[in-house]
C-alpha cells in the first residue's frame, strides 16, 4: 500500500485509521473495500481475499494478468494492482490476497424483470442512491462499452483476448453520472489466445485471413457472452433485449477503428472486418454460434439450454445488424469465400 500512496504524494502512517467493509461473496474471492482520509483526501482500494483452493489457485494469475494489461495497454478499464501475498490465518490455514484499485460511484448491474412474461431490462445496484432501471439510451450505451472495452484488450499480433467473464458475477461495472455511462472490468481471470495453435505459434503475426477469421469468432462469443444473466444476479439464466446485437458489434468497431493494424491492409481494420461481417449469411453465423456454444457450455448446462431457444434468432439479427448500420459488401473486394 506504501508504494502505490507514494504515487498520490501520500503516506499510509499519516492516516488516523483505515475502514474495511466485506463488499461481497465471490466465487473465488471474498472482495473488501478499504478506505482511509490521508491529509483531507479520501482513499479506496479494494482487497480480495481467497480462502478456497480454486480461489487460491486463480489470485496469483489474475494478479499477474492485471499486471500485464496495465503494462501493455495505453488505456486501462481494469484496476491497477499493487501488491499480493499469503497471510496466516491461525490453525495452520492460511489465506492469499491481493491490493488493488478500487472504482467508486461504479456498481453492479443485471437483468431483471419487472413483470411475468416481459423482456428483461437492465437495474443497477446502487446503494448509495437507490438501484434504477437504465433507459433504453443507457442500456445499448453499457452494452456498447463492454464489447469495446474487451476489444480494446485483444491482441491483434497474439490473438490473445480476456476470456471467463460473465455477468452473472458481477464482472463489468457501471457509473451512470452523466450522459453516458461509464463502464469498468473489475476482474479477468483469463487472457490467452483464441486458438490453441496461436499459442503453440508464440508471437507471430497473423496472416489477414488468421486474423479476421479470429475477429470473427471473438465477436460471436462476445455477442452470446454478452447476452447472457441471471435474473438478479441469482436467479434464472436469462437473454437480454436484441439492442444488445447491435452495441455489441459498434462497440467492437470503436475499439478496432482505434488500433494501429500489425501489417499493411487495403482498408482500416474496422471496414474490412465490417465487409467480413457483412458477406455473412444468417445461416453461416448461426452454425458457427452452435459450435461456440457446443464448446463453451457444456451439454446440459442452464447456459446452454438457454442458447438452444434464442441462437437462431440472435444469428438472424447479427445478419441484418450490418443493412442497419450502413455496412456495404464489395464481393470485388472481398468476400467471405475468398477470406476463409
Amino acid at each position: 500500500m506504501d508504494d502505490c500512496l507514494e504515487r498520490w504524494g501520500a503516506e499510509a502512517a499519516a492516516a488516523a485509521s483505515f475502514r474495511i467493509f466485506l463488499a461481497k461473496h465471490g466465487e473465488y474471492y471474498h472482495p473488501g473495500r478499504v478506505e482511509a482520509v490521508i491529509g483531507g483526501k479520501p482513499f479506496c482500494w479494494v482487497v480480495n481475499v481467497a480462502v478456497s483452493a480454486a480461489g487460491r489457485a486463480l489470485l496469483p494469475k489474475e494478479y499477474a494478468i492485471l499486471k500485464k494489461l496495465n503494462q501493455e495497454f495505453p488505456r486501462s478499464y481494469v484496476p491497477e494492482v499493487y501488491a499480493a501475498g499469503t497471510e496466516d490465518a491461525g490453525n495452520g490455514r492460511s489465506i492469499d490476497l491481493f491490493l488493488g484499485q478500487w472504482f467508486p460511484g461504479f456498481h453492479e448491474f443485471h437483468l431483471t424483470r419487472s413483470a411475468a412474461g416481459t423482456q428483461p431490462s437492465i437495474i443497477l445496484w446502487d446503494a448509495e442512491t437507490g438501484h434504477r432501471h437504465l433507459d433504453p439510451g443507457q442500456t445499448r450505451a453499457v452494452y456498447h462499452e463492454v464489447a469495446r472495452i474487451l476489444t480494446c484488450y485483444f491482441s491483434l499480433t497474439t490473438l490473445e483476448a480476456i476470456g471467463a467473464w460473465h455477468h452473472a458475477a458481477g464482472d463489468f461495472v457501471v457509473k451512470v453520472s452523466g450522459s453516458r455511462p461509464e463502464v469498468r472490468l473489475v476482474t479477468v481471470r483469463d487472457y490467452r489466445p483464441l486458438f490453441r495453435a496461436r499459442q503453440e505459434a508464440g508471437d507471430a503475426c497473423p496472416d489477414l485471413k488468421t486474423l479476421l477469421e479470429t475477429l470473427l469468432i471473438f465477436l460471436l462469443n462476445l455477442g452470446i457472452r454478452t447476452r447472457l444473466d441471471r435474473l438478479d444476479g441469482t436467479g434464472d439464466m436469462a437473454w437480454s433485449d436484441p439492442v444488445a446485437v447491435e452495441a455489441t458489434v459498434t462497440g467492437m468497431l470503436a475499439a478496432l477503428a482505434e488500433k494501429p493494424a500489425p501489417f499493411e491492409l487495403p482498408l482500416p481494420l474496422d471496414r474490412l472486418f465490417r465487409r467480413y461481417l457483412a458477406a455473412c449469411s444468417a445461416e453461416d453465423l448461426l452454425e458457427m454460434c452452435r459450435q461456440i456454444a457446443s464448446t463453451v457450455f457444456p451439454q446440459g448446462s442452464p447456459e446452454r439450454l438457454l442458447l438452444e431457444n434464442h441462437l437462431q434468432e440472435h444469428a438472424e439479427i447479427l445478419a441484418v445488424v450490418h443493412s442497419r448500420l450502413g455496412f456495404s459488401q464489395d464481393a470485388a473486394l472481398f468476400s467471405l469465400k475468398a477470406a476463409r
